[in-house]
C-alpha cells in the first residue's frame, strides 16, 4: 500500500504521514505519534577491567483510537504509515488541545559532544584513586558513566506539535570500605553532562558514608528526644520522593489540607517546594512535557502555605487549578504519566551549612539514606532508613548508622526550622533536590 499524502496544515515527514494513514484511512479520532532518537557512550570499571559501549537509538509510539476504543503500540527503527495497526480494544482516551509555549532557548551545551572512551575511563579511574587517598583501604568495585543525548518529536490529530532535546549523564558507583566485613556503599547520581563530576568531591562523598557504615552504631536514646536533627541533601530528597503521592494528582490534596494548622499552613514560613520542567540547567529542561504541554514553574508549597499538586492537563477536570506540565515519558515504550521534573525545596542563600550544624546543641547530623522512605498515610506516620553523625554543639561526636527517623508527615513540615543554601539534586523519582534542612520533632530510632 502506497502512504497517503500529508495533511493539510500539519509539518511533513514520518509522523504525518502516520496520522495522515490513522485518522484519515483508519478513522480514529485520536492519534498521537512519538519519535524519539538517541546516542549513548556507556562506560564501566569493574574487577574485570574496562569496558567501553557505544549505541544509537530509534524508536516509536503511537497511541490512537475513538470512543469504541484504542490501541498503544511501540517499536524500535521507524513506524510504517500504512500498518499493519492492531486492533483498537483498550479503553477510549482524549488528547489535549495545543496550548502555546513561552520561548525558549535550547542551551548551548546540547549540543556538547559524548565524553570520550579516554577521556571518561580517565575520570572514573580517577574517583577510584582520590577515594584511595581519603579512605586508605577503601577501593571502587564498581563504575558506570553513561553519557547520552536524545532528541523526541511528537504530532497528534489534534494540532499539538512538538520537539524537544536532553542531554543526560549518569553515574553509578559502587565502593568497600577497609576492614573485614568491609561496609559497603553506593551512589547513582546524574548531570548535564559528564564533564561535570568532579572526582575529589565524589570520592570524599564515598568515603563518608564508607566511614559511618563501618564504624556507626545505633543512636543513643536522648534526654527529651533526638534534638536538633540537620539532614544533608541527600536524606532530605529520599523524604520529598517518598512524600509524592500527597503531591503529585488530586488524590492527595485532601490528605495535605487537612495538615493545615490554624493559621491554614502545613509547613514552616521557611519551606517553598516548586517543580519547574524549565529549570534552567536542570537534567530534563524542556519547554514541554511528554504530551507536549507547556511546562512552567509551579509553587506546591508557598512559605508554608499548599497551593496545589503537580496536574497533568487531563487531572484538572473541575478543580479550578491549572495544569502544571508535568507528563513524563521515561521512554519510548512508557505511556505519559504525571510526576515531578525538577522537584526541589527553594534555598535560602543567606544561610551556609556551618551555620546550620553550629546550630545543633545536641543532636544529628544526618548524610545518608540507603533505603526507601516507608510512608503509612493513614497513620500520618513515615521511617527512613538514615546514617550520620551524633552532633553536640556543632561538632560531629560519633558516626552513626543502623537508625531509622521516624514522625508523622505533618511534624515533618512543621518541624523544618531552617533551609540552607547547599541545593542539589538526586536521580530518584525524577530530579529531586533539596538544600540542607534543619528540623525538630522527629525522632531517631536504632533499628
Amino acid at each position: 500500500m502506497t502512504p497517503a499524502a500529508p495533511l493539510p496544515g500539519v509539518a511533513t515527514g514520518l509522523p504525518a504521514l502516520v496520522l495522515r494513514e490513522l485518522k484519515v484511512r483508519a478513522g480514529h479520532d485520536e492519534v498521537e505519534v512519538f519519535l524519539k532518537r538517541g546516542r549513548s557512550r556507556r562506560l564501566t570499571l569493574g574487577l574485570t577491567g574496562p569496558v567501553s559501549l557505544v549505541s544509537q537509538e530509534r524508536a516509536w509510539a503511537v497511541r490512537a483510537g475513538g470512543h469504541r476504543g484504542s490501541f498503544w503500540v511501540a517499536g524500535t527503527g521507524e513506524p510504517q504509515p500504512e500498518g499493519p495497526w492492531p486492533v483498537p480494544t483498550g479503553p477510549a482516551f482524549t488528547l489535549p488541545d495545543p496550548s502555546p509555549a513561552a520561548s525558549w532557548n535550547p542551551p548551548s551545551d546540547l549540543d556538547s559532544p559524548l565524553i570520550g572512551e579516554t577521556e571518561g575511563l580517565k575520570l572514573l579511574m580517577s574517583i577510584g584513586r582520590e577515594l584511595a587517598v581519603e579512605l586508605p583501604g577503601a577501593r571502587l568495585l564498581h563504575a558506570a558513566l553513561e553519557d547520552g543525548s536524545s532528541e523526541a518529536e511528537l504530532l497528534s490529530s489534534r494540532g499539538v506539535s512538538a520537539r524537544y532535546r536532553h542531554r543526560v549523564a549518569a553515574l553509578h558507583l559502587e565502593a568497600s570500605g577497609p576492614g573485614r566485613p568491609a561496609a559497603c556503599t553506593r551512589l547513582y547520581l546524574a548531570a548535564r553532562e559528564g564533564r561535570r563530576f568532579h572526582p575529589g568531591a565524589l570520592a570524599r562523598r564515598l568515603a563518608d558514608r564508607l566511614i559511618v557504615a563501618g564504624s556507626g552504631q545505633p543512636p543513643a536514646i536522648l534526654e527529651g528526644g533526638s534534638g536538633e536533627i540537620l539532614l544533608a541533601p541527600p536524606v532530605a530528597a529520599r523524604l520529598l520522593a517518598g512524600l509524592l503521592p500527597l503531591l503529585v494528582g488530586p488524590r492527595g490534596t485532601p490528605r495535605i489540607t487537612a495538615l493545615r494548622d490554624r493559621r491554614g499552613r502545613i509547613g514552616h514560613r521557611c519551606l517553598t517546594l516548586i517543580d519547574n520542567g524549565r529549570l534552567p540547567g536542570g537534567i530534563f529542561e524542556a519547554p514541554v512535557d511528554g504530551e507536549g504541554m507547556p511546562c512552567r514553574e509551579v509553587l506546591l508549597i508557598e512559605e508554608g502555605t499548599f497551593r496545589q499538586p503537580l496536574l497533568a492537563w487531563w487531572q484538572v477536570g473541575e478543580t479550578g487549578m491549572t495544569p502544571t506540565g508535568c507528563s513524563r515519558r521515561p521512554g519510548w515504550r512508557d505511556l505519559p504519566t504525571p510526576g515531578p521534573t525538577h522537584l526541589y525545596v527553594k534555598p535560602d542563600p543567606r544561610i551556609s551549612v556551618a551555620s546550620l550544624l553550629q546550630a545543633v546543641k545536641r543532636g544529628y547530623y544526618l548524610i545518608d539514606a540507603p533505603g526507601a522512605m516507608h510512608l503509612d498515610l493513614d497513620a500520618d506516620l513515615f521511617s527512613l532508613s538514615v546514617q550520620g553523625f551524633a552532633v553536640e554543639s556543632g561538632r560531629a561526636t560519633a558516626p552513626v548508622s543502623k537508625a531509622r527517623l521516624t514522625g508523622g508527615v505533618g511534624a515533618l513540615l512543621r518541624g523544618i526550622a531552617a533551609v540552607g543554601r547547599d541545593l542539589s539534586f538526586e536521580m530518584l523519582d525524577g530530579m529531586i533536590g533539596s538544600p540542607s534542612l534543619l528540623v525538630m520533632g522527629l525522632e531517631l530510632r536504632g533499628e
